[in-house]
């Protein structure tokens, strides 16, 4: 503001009641200018609502019938986020595996934006991965299946937050370890701080397998065996799937009255696809006679 007077000039701001006059910050509001003084006045924006705009800035001057006015315009423009595909497609996958697809966000907006990814439907509780079930032969799990209160949570996605910089990008790793038979079909979600949830989305669909293993021989002839004696045979486990499957040897109760005791240094583990892998099955017999016991 400029005094081309040759006296003071006292001056106020009047509100206005436009939708965008709450978006302004006006400082300062009032003041007195000297004759051939100046005034700068600073006016800070933040936007809330999209679309063009236009607003007049009025300035009452005490002795003037008119205000001073200062019209701004503009235009705002929604956050812009779009990932590089339309769709990540696992194909077919097996049950406890975790797979990975990879996909890039990019900011093609002029300005740093936060964002937070979320699947469209997915759980609380982590999905369990057959890596963790062949540390522990002795989890419940492998006789009596996956069991959870709450739908599992079979998605990660690395990072699953953070800031892209203008014109910047970021890769995210999303990751697949289904606990579920099932073929899938999701939205992966973009929420941004600040500004609104689900403003971009990735369909992702998978199918999950849980693939055949065959045993062969079905039958292991230890012959003549002494007692207490420890003899060991071995079996093929095959997998003529075109996906992994994991194995596992149930542990064997040991009780008094048993006649056979069996274990293995191989109690379970993983049978790549069209491949086999070769178990050895230790025995020691605790009774005279014929015995017949099933390794499960």
């Amino acid at each position: 503001l400029i005094n081309q007077g040759a006296i003071d000039a006292p001056f106020s701001y009047i509100p206005s009641t436009s939708k965008v006059d709450h978006c302004f910050k006006i400082a300062p509001k009032e003041g007195i200018i000297a004759p051939g003084g100046i005034q700068t006045i600073q006016i800070s924006f933040r936007a809330t609502v999209l679309g063009r705009f236009e607003e007049e800035f009025q300035f009452s001057v005490a002795g003037s019938c008119r205000p001073v006015i200062l019209t701004i315009r503009g235009c705002v423009c929604g956050p812009a986020l779009h990932f590089d595909v339309h769709e990540l497609d696992f194909g077919d996958i097996s049950f406890g595996f975790p797979y990975t697809r990879t996909c890039r966000l990019t900011n093609t907006s002029l300005v740093p934006l936060t964002f937070k990814l979320r699947m469209s439907d997915d759980g609380t509780q982590p999905a369990v991965s057959c890596f963790d079930q062949i540390r522990n032969d002795s989890d419940p799990s492998w006789r009596k299946g996956i069991h959870f209160y709450v739908e599992p949570r079979e998605f990660t996605m690395n990072p699953s937050q953070g800031t892209i910089l203008p014109q910047g990008h970021q890769d995210i790793e999303v990751t697949l370890c289904s606990n579920t038979v099932t073929e899938f079909y999701q939205k992966l979600l973009v929420d941004l701080e600040g500004f609104d949830k689900g403003v971009s989305s990735l369909i992702i669909t998978a199918r999950c397998l849980v693939p055949e293993l065959q045993v062969c021989p079905q039958i292991l002839q230890y012959d003549e065996c002494q007692l207490k004696v420890p003899y060991e045979r071995k079996f093929i486990i095959a997998n003529p799937s075109h996906l992994p499957g994991c194995y596992g040897l149930i542990p064997q109760k040991r009780k008094e009255d048993s006649a056979v005791f069996y274990s293995s240094p191989k109690p379970c583990g993983i049978v790549q696809p069209h491949s086999t892998a070769e178990i050895p099955v230790t025995i020691e017999v605790q009774t005279l006679g014929k015995h017949r016991t099933n390794v499960l």
